[in-house]
């Protein structure tokens, strides 16, 4: 009875024993851990993991999420003018890794280490950064082209304008006077090919019509209809001289 006391307790310690974390009392490291890397003096920076971006924008505290239980190439950039960059071999189950920048007279070093002195020093260097997260890549838009200035719009002259040119124009007392007045207004408006023949049906002489309508021509805001302005003008010749002049504009 008492031997099978005896091996019944040593069962039970050996169960005991068995159920203890890890070997030899240490509880085994994680499959999955967040590694926190720290500027010691508040230095932005980049960290890139097995290649990849781990941040986007410098930071002096970066914390890097599911982190698998193995050994990662770490790169730490400072940005400079010159790019200050360190590689470190983080170890497996490495949670954190200070970031430290050591100043004397004439350089200026980056420094790495974590908890276990595991250390990584630095030097300038030009660093080529690797491609980050597709995720976090994003193409930049190419600008609009540049458009054209709009052009302002023109405002045509209304009946009632042109009815009150026509009067002005009619207050006259001399033909000379009616011509030198159209002329002006012509220059000064944006009337279109009837409203231009309306103003010519208030000049007196023929020779005097045919003058306003070869100088309103370049004024006339649809030329394409300008032909029709010399059904205004009694003679052949006089109709023919302002056609001759148009076609000699084209």
């Amino acid at each position: 009875m008492k031997r099978i006391s005896i091996i019944l307790i040593a069962c039970l310690m050996m169960a005991a024993a068995a159920a203890q974390p890890g070997h030899h009392g240490r509880t085994p490291r994680p499959q999955r851990y967040t590694v926190s890397f720290q500027s010691q003096h508040g230095e932005s920076f980049n960290v890139f993991m097995d290649g990849e971006l781990m941040n986007r924008m410098p930071q002096s505290r970066v914390m890097v999420n599911d982190v698998s239980d193995r050994t990662h190439e770490v790169v730490v950039v400072l940005k400079r003018p010159v790019q200050k960059a360190a590689v470190l071999q983080l170890l497996p189950g490495e949670p954190s890794v200070v970031v430290n920048v050591n100043f004397d007279e004439r350089t200026e070093t980056l420094s790495l280490y974590t908890p276990s002195h595991n250390r990584a020093e630095s030097r300038v260097v030009t660093y080529q950064e690797p491609s980050p997260r597709p995720e976090h890549h994003k193409v930049r838009p190419e600008p609009p082209a540049p458009q054209p200035p709009m052009e302002p719009e023109i405002r045509r002259a209304t009946e009632e304008d042109v009815a009150a040119m026509v009067l002005r124009m009619k207050n006259q007392s001399f033909d000379s006077d009616r011509l030198a007045l159209g002329k002006v207004i012509v220059a000064s408006s944006n009337l279109t090919a009837s409203q231009i023949a309306r103003l010519a049906e208030t000049i007196d002489f023929s020779s005097s019509q045919v003058d306003f309508l070869k100088y309103a021509y370049n004024y006339c805001i649809d030329k394409p209809n300008y032909y029709q302005t010399v059904d205004i003008l009694t003679f052949s010749s006089d109709k023919k001289k302002v056609l001759d002049y148009i076609a000699t504009q084209k």
